[in-house]
Parts: C-alpha cells; sequence; structure tokens
C-alpha cells in the first residue's frame, strides 16, 4: 500500500489548510495517510552541530519518527500558509532539518540519501495575494526535494483568504491530486 505523508504547516485547526487537507485525504482512500502538524510536533531549529556529517540521522531526536515516515512515504503533501513571504516557523525548522540528508549526499557520499522516490506537493494559502511568495515557496521545496530524492509536481495555490474573497476550485484540487499521484 502507498503512503501519503501530510505536513501541515499552520497553527489553525479549523483553517483553509484543514479543510484543504480534509478534502485532499478523500482522495488517498487507498493510501495509509500519515499526517504531522508542525505546531503540534514543535520541532527543534537545526543549529548546524555537524552530528549529521558524521553519522546517520540528527543529533536532535524530536523527529526520528517524522523522518522514519518521511523516508517511507510514497507522497508527500504540505499545506501552508503564507507568513512573512514565506513558510511559518516550524514549518521551516522542518525543512532546515534536512540538513542530515543533504549532509548524508554532500559530506558522507549517500546517493541518493534516501533511497524511495516521492512525488511531493504544495498547498499554499495566503491572506492577501502573494502569488511570488508562493511562486518563492514552491521553489524553495523544489531545491531541497532535487537532493531528497523527490519531484515536486503539484501545486495548489489560494490567495485572497483575509478578506473571505477566496473559493476553493474544485477543477484546480483534482488537477492537484491527479499531479501528485502522477495520474494523467
Amino acid at each position: 500500500m502507498k503512503k501519503l505523508m501530510i505536513i501541515m504547516g499552520s497553527p489553525r485547526d479549523n483553517g483553509t489548510c484543514r479543510e484543504l487537507i480534509n478534502q485532499v485525504k478523500s482522495y488517498f482512500l487507498d493510501c495509509e495517510i500519515i499526517e504531522y502538524d508542525t505546531y503540534k510536533i514543535s520541532p527543534a531549529p537545526c543549529d548546524d552541530c555537524k552530528y549529521c556529517e558524521y553519522h546517520d540521522g540528527c543529533s536532535k531526536k524530536d523527529l526520528d519518527l517524522f523522518f522514519e515516515d518521511f523516508e517511507d512515504a510514497d507522497y508527500v503533501a504540505f499545506f501552508t500558509p503564507v507568513y512573512n513571504n514565506f513558510f511559518p516557523a516550524p514549518l521551516k525548522a522542518v525543512i532546515d532539518r534536512f540538513q542530515r540528508y543533504y549532509s548524508a549526499r554532500f559530506k558522507r557520499g549517500a546517493n541518493p540519501p534516501i533511497e524511495k522516490h516521492k512525488r511531493v506537493g504544495a498547498v499554499i494559502s495566503s491572506g492577501s495575494n502573494a502569488r511570488q511568495s508562493a511562486d518563492f515557496m514552491v521553489g524553495t521545496l523544489r531545491q531541497a526535494f532535487t537532493v531528497l530524492n523527490g519531484e515536486v509536481c503539484a501545486r495548489y495555490y489560494i490567495p485572497n483568504t483575509d478578506a473571505g474573497k477566496y473559493t476553493f476550485n474544485m477543477v484546480e484540487l483534482q488537477k492537484f491530486v491527479h499531479q501528485l499521484r502522477g495520474e494523467k
């Protein structure tokens, strides 16, 4: 059975990102779904301690289970708002902790540092029209996943959530799902 890992980057349990997670999950009923809320797991930041340059893993053990699930996932879907033109701090901390894989690749020669290839998607919402910020965020994920044996192949952007002028576009949502799953 394939595995979908959902990474929630919003602090709101009843906001736009949660609503979209619930909608996307219904398209993956044939998969095992693992969900992590970055605000609830409260990841410690990477402090460049150099542990991962010489050892497999990270000196901080708070994300060990997360990284086990991450390595085993077939699909990874990020759901996040835009905060100050980028990811909220807990999600940024998770992304920074991918350093363990960059060190595995470039310091210890593991190529790829993660065996299982992943299809990756990003659902990004913003209070205003911050398409340029959303583009930058997706670009950051694309760059990261070139090392993480993944391909960012799906995105869905929802602007203007603060003004209540947004609507969920079911065509775009289904396009996101099909792209993430690799379906035509």
